[in-house]
């Protein structure tokens, strides 16, 4: 292959995605991990690979979403993104997760405009009852986070998503979805199960931008955002 090819993963939370990317999306896997990710992150590599028709050596860069999200689940996607960088002798590139969600409901350049102008509340559960989010605009040429990530409980992330009438883009389980559909209705603009699920191929998009303008990073210096508890983030840049 004459192009990139870039390996992408996203361990960030209770869902996992892993994505083969060349300029479009060669391959893709995405399922509902838990707390399986050290045992499941590196056969989905493997299996995504092979459906993709790509060796380990053809792999140019690897992408990992670098949170916020589970904590467990960050270290998962870090430690096997540095091992398998190092291994390789390539580069690695970090996207916040809250980009890749935020990117996955407004990097269309056509269609319904409203998507252009609606801001955008990207979320994840980040444990113990919180949501870590941020709201995001498409530039004119890129995403903007107009906002700090913030940290709060989900009665809280739904009363903000409605007061500022913007699109949540967020991963629910069913009860807490129900709890949301029957609390706020249509006053919430919340995106449906399948658009909120993440997915490594948006990952691996806006990897591809990044590494375009250089942004790589020494495999050995990967450095997750946590997110506590009451809007206290850990590694925000």
């Amino acid at each position: 292959m004459d192009a990139a090819v870039i390996l992408a993963i996203d361990t960030s939370g209770a869902t996992a995605s892993v994505a083969v990317y060349s300029q479009r999306v060669l391959a893709e896997l995405a399922w509902h991990s838990g707390r399986s990710h050290s045992a499941q992150t590196l056969p989905a590599i493997d299996a995504v690979l092979r459906l993709a028709n790509v060796d380990k050596r053809q792999v140019s860069a690897i992408a990992v979403a670098s949170g916020p999200g589970s904590y467990s689940g960050l270290r998962v996607g870090a430690s096997t993104a540095m091992a398998m960088a190092m291994a390789l002798e390539i580069s690695a590139v970090q996207v916040p997760t809250l980009d890749v969600i935020a990117w996955s409901q407004c990097s269309t350049s056509g269609g319904d405009q409203r998507t252009d102008i609606r801001p955008i509340r990207a979320a994840i559960d980040v444990g113990r009852g919180h949501y870590a989010s941020a709201r995001f605009r498409r530039g004119a040429s890129q995403l903007e986070r107009e906002t700090r990530i913030e940290s709060a409980g989900l009665g809280e992330l739904l009363e903000l998503a409605t007061a500022e009438r913007s699109v949540l883009a967020v991963d629910l389980d069913p009860a807490s979805r129900e709890r949301a559909d029957q609390n706020y209705g249509a006053r919430l603009n919340l995106v449906s199960p399948a658009a909120g699920l993440r997915r490594a191929g948006f990952l691996a998009e806006l990897a591809a931008h990044r590494i375009g303008r250089g942004e790589l990073a020494p495999s050995a210096i990967l450095e997750p955002i946590y997110a506590g508890d009451r809007g206290q983030v850990a590694g925000e840049k």
